[in-house]
Formats: C-alpha cells, sequence, structure tokens
C-alpha cells in the first residue's frame, strides 16, 4: 500500500491494489483511521476511488471512520469486466474486505453508486450494519420519471445494455477530453446551491480529482456503468432487509427529488432526508451528519 500525496500539506490517501479471483485488478484507497469504524464507499458515474465527502480528510480520522473506496471496473485503476452485472460488484467487492481484514461495515453511496450500495447490502445481508443513500435513483424496472437530460432514444434502449452503452459513449466523449473541467462545468449548470458547494476551491479540488481518475481509460467504462443502471439490477428492493438513510436536495438538478423519492417508497426500512434547497452535491455541508448516522 501507498500514500498518495495531498493538497495543501493535506494527507492524501493510502492507496493498494488486490487480484481478484479471475486475475483481474482491483484497486482501491482508503481515508482516516485504520483502526475505525470501515464504510465502504460506492463511487459515482464517472468518479473512482479518489471520491471522497470531505474537504480535509482528517475529518474521517476525527470521527473515526476508515473510509474505503475501489474502483469499479474499467475506472480508474481496476481492470475492466466485459459483460458485468450490477449484482457482480459485491462479489468483487468480497475478496478487497476479506484482504483487509473487514467483517462489519457500514455502505455509502453518491449518485450512481446507489445501484450497487444496495446490491452489496442483498448480498452480504448481517455483514453490512447500515447502509447511507446520497442522491441515488431507483432502479428502471418499475414506473418512475425519467430525468429530462436522459435522451428518448436511451429510454428506449434502456433494456438492451449493449445498444443503450454504444449510445452513450459518443454522449461522455467530450468531458474525457479535459476532466478536471468537469467541476467548473457543473458550477455553470447546476443550481445556485451547487454553484456556492463547488466554488470552493476544496471542493472543486476533489471533484476534479476524482473525475481525472475515474475517467483515465476513457468513457467506455462510463457508458457501461450508465446503461446497467438504466437496466434492472438484478435483484429486489423489498429484500434489502437493514434501515436505509437517504438524503436528497430538493433542487437536485442530475437526479431529480421526484427519483429519490420512488426510491425511498421502495426500501423497507428508509429514512429519508429532504434537504429543502440543496443540489447534488450536498453532502459536503452534511457529512458529520451523514457519517454520524451510519454508526454501526
Amino acid at each position: 500500500m501507498r500514500e498518495r500525496p495531498g493538497h495543501g500539506g493535506r494527507p492524501g490517501p493510502r492507496e493498494g491494489s488486490i487480484r481478484l479471483p479471475d486475475g483481474r485488478a482491483l484497486a482501491y484507497a482508503e481515508y482516516g483511521d485504520p483502526a475505525g469504524r470501515v464504510v465502504l464507499g460506492c463511487h459515482g458515474s464517472p468518479s473512482s476511488r479518489l471520491e471522497r465527502h470531505v474537504e480535509d480528510p482528517e475529518d474521517y480520522r476525527r470521527w473515526g471512520v476508515r473510509f474505503v473506496v475501489p474502483d469499479r471496473p474499467g475506472f480508474g485503476r481496476s481492470d475492466p469486466q466485459p459483460g458485468r452485472r450490477v449484482t457482480d460488484w459485491p462479489d468483487d467487492v468480497a475478496p478487497l474486505l476479506d484482504a483487509l481484514g473487514v467483517e462489519e461495515f457500514a455502505v455509502l453511496s453518491l449518485s450512481g453508486g446507489a445501484a450497487y450500495a444496495l446490491a452489496c447490502a442483498h448480498a452480504f445481508d448481517t455483514r453490512v450494519r447500515s447502509i447511507g443513500v446520497l442522491g441515488g435513483a431507483p432502479p428502471p424496472d418499475v414506473p418512475w420519471p425519467w430525468p429530462g437530460w436522459v435522451p428518448r432514444r436511451l429510454r428506449a434502449a434502456a433494456h438492451r445494455p449493449s445498444p443503450a452503452a454504444a449510445l452513450l459513449r459518443p454522449v461522455f466523449a467530450p468531458i474525457a477530453r479535459r476532466p478536471a473541467a468537469i467541476p467548473r462545468y457543473l458550477q455553470a449548470r447546476l443550481n445556485p446551491a451547487d454553484r456556492r458547494v463547488i466554488g470552493r476551491p476544496g471542493v472543486r479540488r476533489v471533484l476534479a480529482d476524482t473525475f481525472t481518475e475515474g475517467l483515465r481509460n476513457g468513457t467506455a467504462p462510463l457508458a457501461e456503468d450508465r446503461a446497467l443502471l438504466f437496466r434492472p439490477w438484478g435483484f429486489p428492493l423489498t429484500e434489502v432487509r437493514q434501515h436505509v438513510h437517504l438524503w436528497h436536495g430538493t433542487q437536485d438538478w442530475q437526479v431529480p427529488v421526484a427519483l429519490g423519492r420512488v426510491l425511498a417508497a421502495m426500501l423497507p426500512s428508509c429514512t429519508a432526508h429532504w434537504l429543502a434547497g440543496e443540489g447534488h452535491f450536498a453532502v459536503f455541508d452534511h457529512a458529520a451528519e451523514v457519517y454520524g448516522a451510519l454508526r454501526p
């Protein structure tokens, strides 16, 4: 394991990689207290193992948290997994947790990571003690309102993953050219609450780092990841037995709050926190509350 240099004298994450049973590499990073309570991060899309939800990574140590984030296949330094499904993700996570000596843990997702966090909760059952979902959407095999930014041709292709992925690649091609500029693009497009959050230099650095690393291998992994979210996830949400905390900004432009309300209604045990007037990146203002709620 090595430590990545941080910004402005702040410590970077501890990084490593394991070899999975099928020979693929799975890269991961972790912040905080090595002896702290483990929170498994399921990063957004696009994103990477460098995703964190605080400007000062020392917050994790102060809270007694060991935040572990693996790169999903094809993102960052993790090898691709052709033909993968959402339900394959726990099979990648299990060897990592075993290698790190982790038995019980919480799981936390941002945006497109929700499917993977809930898949882990379903697969690991009682090993997952608590679940947090930040700005997540439900699976598409229920009636829910599509966000306006999803083209109609992609809605029609939602249940055909290969064509959907092929259609998405050119859509995402421009962002792969300058991924570090994505935060400034979002700042211009999103609502005033998100503009305020992303306007902070520390937040912008976090997002620029994780987007740049996530798109290290181009947009094909991103297209595949998004296509998987637009088809059934492969497990019923009614079988997620653990309690889920859901946080969603009511002015979220990327994942409209209507989607969060559908997801909350589908989960058997859920506490929904509707953040009035806030946006997609509200977690940077609510991280202490979020990580506090994930205590076992």
